[in-house]
């Protein structure tokens, strides 16, 4: 009965993981969504993140999983190690660490649409604005704040003045774009080329400490016996020479 138990709070805790690709879903509704709102168009929908009883249920079912199946201290000391790896992962799949990941996670497709619409002739302004609905999140909640200072007649440079750190190049792009002229598509193509990059790289760079991290059990399970049979007859020997 505890192993079923155990499976079932596995699969509701699966059930309540987010989606991976919720985040995309919503964008690629927001693109698809048709300009110009309808008379009998019902309000968007915006995807938020678990919250309340599902928030805590991952957690809570992972822990009560692990303590069932190991049983005893041991188990309840697994299950609450369980619960708060569960709850620490939870945190950084629904972005609530840090939202400085998110934007800089989506910042290359805003700077790919960012290119396409100001190639097409729209002001940086009108751009801004016609992007930030595709991208749910910080970043099309800073973005849709610049084009509104934007259009209330704020400098270029005032307006991205509060904008998260990680839109600091964007925001330069788009300013010198707005004051002078000059052209921001090169520039954004750039930026989204290095933003792309240096994902790559932190994703390198996660792939190698998972391994790192997937051997230190290994090497848990054979440090004991390697103590056990290398060490410890070495020791006792020496010590039954000196003292026999």
């Amino acid at each position: 009965m505890t192993p079923s138990l155990a499976a079932l709070l596995l699969a509701a805790a699966l059930c309540a993981w987010p989606s991976p690709t919720a985040r995309l879903t919503a964008r690629v509704r927001a693109v698809a969504r048709l300009p110009g709102p309808s008379p009998t168009a019902s309000p968007p929908v915006v995807e938020t993140p678990p919250g309340g009883s599902r928030r805590f249920l991952v957690p809570v079912a992972a822990g009560l999983a692990t303590a069932l199946l190991l049983g005893g201290p041991a188990g309840a000391v697994s299950g609450l190690v369980a619960a708060v790896l569960a709850d620490r992962l939870l945190q950084r799949a629904t972005g609530r660490d840090d939202g400085g990941e998110q934007v800089t996670a989506e910042l290359p497709v805003a700077c790919d649409l960012l290119a396409v619409c100001l190639g097409a002739g729209l002001p940086v302004g009108s751009a801004l604005a016609a992007v930030a609905p595709a991208l749910p999140g910080p970043l099309g909640e800073a973005l849709a704040t610049v084009a509104g200072r934007l259009r209330l007649g704020a400098a270029p440079h005032v307006a991205w003045s509060a904008t998260p750190a990680e839109l600091a190049g964007l925001g330069r792009v788009l300013a010198r774009a707005g004051e002078s002229g000059a052209a921001a598509v090169p520039a954004l193509h750039t930026l989204a080329g290095e933003a792309r990059t240096a994902a790559r790289s932190r994703t390198d760079a996660g792939v190698r400490r998972a391994g790192v991290w997937v051997l230190a059990p290994l090497g848990l399970c054979f440090l004991p016996a390697f103590v056990c049979l290398g060490i410890a007859p070495l020791v006792i020997g020496i010590a039954g020479q000196v003292f026999g």
